[in-house]
């Protein structure tokens, strides 16, 4: 157990179960996110502004950045364990739901970029129905959980007398544990189809689609692992230990797709630095030819 309640702490209730260890990678872990995140944006904001086809990288940008900065108070914040419908709990549990909406969102925007692969070649005519699709997704999973965001903000019935929550609480978590799902459900789905495309459409090295399967396996179980912890106490009835929850729920479901997205968008930049490079070089050659 870590972070005793200090008597200024009018709030707190106790001590957490959550090790020291799981508290400051993750508080850190977002701060590196943070701070790569805006040194990227920079770097597209002033070398591949006029591109069309980076717009969609700020959007992950965005999301990807108020995901980790939350994320920092909201570690910082969980050293202790306040008392029920107190100020700081509720601040913690609004803080948790913006940032799993912000990271839906990010992951969302993400495996857009992929489509944008799929729907270049001619033999697939799906391009209006997927952008139709990803849009009412997006906007249903926003909507929903702004719903139970503002309920919670509201709700002062707490827990029962057996720990419980109410049930449009609890009902809030497994929509959570929902959206975790479907997430890995598109990258499955769109992963596969994309995977197809490139082995058999394009010329791709082996590390170019081993690369791509990694990413697609992380984030699928980072996704994965965050749904089955949501759902381990109300299918099994038994409680998680503390620490294991922490680590299962929060810590690596939130740095594996924040770390691995934005490293993506790393690849992206050099990639597209590259490309105008060889642009460069090439109409020099033809300057000098003419």
């Amino acid at each position: 157990m870590v972070g005793k309640c200090p008597e200024w702490m009018h709030y707190c209730y106790s001590g957490k179960a959550w090790s020291t260890a799981t508290l400051s990678i993750g508080g850190s872990a977002m701060f590196v996110v943070v701070v790569t995140v805006l040194v990227l944006f920079i770097l597209f904001l002033k070398n591949l502004h006029k591109l069309l086809h980076m717009r969609q990288h700020y959007k992950i940008f965005a999301t990807t950045f108020v995901c980790a900065a939350l994320r920092i108070p909201w570690w910082v914040m969980n050293m202790v364990t306040y008392k029920d419908n107190s100020p700081p709990a509720i601040a913690i549990q609004m803080l948790n739901r913006i940032c799993m909406l912000a990271l839906y969102l990010s992951q969302s925007f993400y495996v857009q970029t992929w489509l944008r692969v799929i729907i270049a070649l001619r033999q697939y005519k799906g391009e209006r129905a997927l952008k139709i699709f990803f849009m009412l997704m997006d906007s249903v999973v926003s909507i929903l959980l702004v719903i139970e965001l503002i309920y919670r903000a509201f709700d002062t019935q707490g827990r029962n007398a057996d720990g419980q929550y109410s049930a449009l609480y609890t009902l809030g978590i497994d929509f959570i544990a929902c959206s975790s799902l479907l997430t890995c459900v598109v990258y499955i789905v769109i992963g596969s189809t994309l995977f197809y495309k490139l082995k058999n459409y394009f010329t791709c090295t082996s590390k170019t689609i081993l690369g791509f399967i990694s990413v697609s396996v992380l984030l699928s179980i980072a996704s994965l692992m965050r749904c089955i912890t949501l759902f381990y106490r109300p299918v099994t009835g038994k409680h998680m230990d503390e620490n294991a929850y922490a680590v299962l729920c929060y810590l690596l479901p939130d740095i594996i797709p924040c770390f691995t997205i934005t490293m993506m968008q790393l690849i992206v930049y050099y990639g597209e630095q590259k490309k105008r490079v060889v642009l460069s070089r090439t109409n020099d050659d033809m300057e000098y030819i003419q």
